[in-house]
């Protein structure tokens, strides 16, 4: 991928230094975030961790530099636009001006407002692309300037394989429209930003037993963490940009096919 090269604040190369590698992590409180947070932290990213509850944004930070991580919390609503900015400034401050890496993981499902047709309200709907899908593309357009600034940057979205209309059930529709308006967005910017350094890719981590997936789903979180992981560091490096990985490729299978596919939507 070329383009655009950051100031000289920004790390030698792509490749990262990882002493100066940052990534903000939303929702990295707990369950997926969190678990990303960990592998990027032990590889040695400086990792933050974007949380509207102070308290537990606080403590989850805690508990990585206790096992030798280096780890901020970052007071962030991802509805609030006065939050946004406010967290945009926290993170210019404390990185110098640069950002590796974005993961917007923070999400919602509403089991019991957005079942069936009959139990869809407006409140649940708006709230669900609030947070799904409006508050992702605000929390990156807000950091575009550091993102573009660290001279090679990857914005990671966690979608869902709802977003994929050949798996519509009927149910959860307000939900499975946020994500597919996710997915939209992801391949959007990353036509708007491959000359600029910035590579822009999903990640589908499947049904994880997450406080959102519940104690019964059958997929593993660790494997979707690594895949998110994955997506921050090797996507970035190798320019793929414009792709939704799932956590049902393996990382080789993902590494062979790494391509541009914004390529079509060029004008």
């Amino acid at each position: 991928m070329t383009g655009r090269r950051g100031p000289s604040t920004a790390p030698a190369s792509a490749d990262g230094d990882l002493g100066r590698s940052h990534v903000l992590i939303t929702g990295g409180n707990r369950g997926l975030g969190f678990a990303a947070a960990a592998l990027l932290a032990d590889a040695g990213w400086s990792v933050l961790l974007g949380c509207r509850d102070d308290q537990r944004g606080a403590a989850a930070a805690r508990a990585l530099r206790r096992s030798g991580g280096r780890a901020t919390h970052v007071p962030l609503d991802v509805t609030s636009p006065a939050s946004i900015a406010a967290a945009a400034e926290l993170v210019a401050a404390h990185t110098g001006g640069y950002l590796s890496g974005l993961v917007n993981n923070a999400g919602v499902f509403l089991d019991g407002r957005d079942a069936g047709p009959e139990s869809i309200t407006a409140e649940a709907v708006h709230e669900l692309l609030a947070v799904n899908a409006v508050g992702p593309l605000l929390v990156t357009c807000a950091l575009l300037p550091l993102l573009r600034a660290a001279g090679g940057a990857a914005v990671v979205n966690v979608t869902a394989d709802d977003a994929d209309p050949s798996t519509a059930d009927g149910e959860a529709t307000g939900y499975r429209m946020s994500k597919a308006a996710l997915n939209v967005m992801t391949v959007n910017l990353a036509v708007a930003l491959r000359s600029q350094d910035v590579v822009v890719n999903a990640v589908d981590p499947g049904w994880i037993p997450t406080d959102m997936g519940g104690p019964d789903a059958p997929d593993d979180t660790m494997a979707a963490a690594r895949l998110v992981a994955w997506a921050a560091t090797v996507a970035r490096r190798r320019g793929t940009t414009g792709q939704v990985f799932t956590v049902r490729q393996t990382i080789e299978e993902l590494a062979a096919g790494a391509v541009d596919m914004t390529t079509a939507g060029s004008r």
